[in-house]
C-alpha cells in the first residue's frame, strides 16, 4: 500500500510542475520596437469654461498601441531634451529607443539613450488622445 502512494504523490509533484511551466509561457515578455511619429510641443486649448494644458509629448507606437511620453521624462531619466529634436526627428531616433512589453498591463514602455549610459530604464506613459 505504501508502494503504490509514492508514484500517486510523484506524479502529482510531476503534473504541478508542468501545469506550473505551461502556464508561465503563456505570462512571457513579447517586446515590441516602439516608432517615433512625432515631437509635439505643449499647447493649451481654451473652451468656454474649460482649459486643457497639455505637455510636451513625444507620439509613437508601439505594437498596436500609440502613447505619448511627456518631455520631462525624458529629461529626467534619460538625460535626452526632446525639444531640441522638434525639427529633426531621425536624429531623436539615433539618440533614444524604446520597447513595449505587450503582454504588460502596466502603463509603461522601456527606453534607452547612449546619455544615460545605455540603460533601459521605465517611462510612463499615457494613450495618445
Amino acid at each position: 500500500m505504501k508502494t503504490a502512494k509514492i508514484p500517486e504523490l510523484f506524479l502529482t509533484v510531476v503534473l504541478i510542475a508542468v501545469s506550473g511551466a505551461l502556464a508561465a509561457c503563456g505570462q512571457r515578455t513579447q517586446l515590441e520596437a516602439c516608432k517615433f511619429v512625432e515631437i509635439e510641443d505643449a499647447e493649451v486649448e481654451a473652451e468656454w469654461g474649460d482649459v486643457d494644458i497639455e505637455r510636451g509629448e513625444v507620439e509613437m507606437v508601439c505594437g498596436d498601441k500609440i502613447v505619448d511620453v511627456t518631455w520631462g521624462e525624458f529629461k529626467r531619466q534619460l538625460k535626452v531634451d526632446p525639444g531640441q529634436y522638434k525639427q529633426n526627428l531621425e536624429a531623436f531616433k539615433q539618440q533614444v529607443s524604446c520597447t513595449i512589453d505587450e503582454k504588460s498591463r502596466k502603463k509603461e514602455i522601456f527606453c534607452q539613450s547612449a546619455s544615460n549610459g545605455g540603460d533601459f530604464v521605465n517611462l510612463p506613459f499615457s494613450y495618445d488622445d
